[in-house]
Order: C-alpha cells, then structure tokens, then sequence
C-alpha cells in the first residue's frame, strides 16, 4: 500500500491531537511542532504511537524541533533522512 500525506497527515495530526488532549482539527499542520508546546515525555508517546499505528520510526528529537506535521508526514511518504520503517534498517538522523 502506498503512502500519500493527504492520509499519513491526517493519521499524525489525530495522534498528536490524542497525546495533547485536543480536537484534531486544532492541531495546527504547518507549524512548527516546536512551537506547540510538546515536551519530550509527550514526544517520546507520539514516537512509539507512529511506530506503533504506521509502522515507521520517527526520533522524538523530531517533534521537538522546527518541523511541521506536514513536513514529517511528506518525509514518511518520501522515506527521507531522518525516519525510518519499522525494522530499522535506514539510518535515523
């Protein structure tokens, strides 16, 4: 099956909105995550969440930082640097 962002986002935007308690539609897709307030407990939940629901590792350092949703989202369609599938085999930056 292949992945596009207009499915992968909407699955990562209900994930984080889950873990912050919030409605999906209040999760803010091109923001960076930074700026939404997620602490590293509640980034180190969204990691295994994705891994878990997606089967596609994403560092917790990720969500920390100054990447959108919908920037990870589109790097997990395209497979780029950075995230990994579920069996580790790409290098994780």
């Amino acid at each position: 099956m292949t992945r596009t962002p207009d499915v992968v986002l909407p699955e990562l935007q209900a994930h984080l909105a889950d873990l912050l308690g919030l409605a999906a539609v209040d999760v803010p897709t091109d923001r960076p995550l930074g700026e939404l307030g997620i602490d590293s407990l509640t980034a180190a939940e969204i990691s295994v969440s994705i891994e878990d629901n997606l089967d596609v590792y994403v560092p917790l350092e990720r969500f920390l930082g100054d990447e959108s949703l919908a920037d990870l989202a589109a790097e997990i369609c395209g497979a780029s640097d950075g995230v990994s599938d579920g069996a580790g085999d790409e290098a994780v930056a």
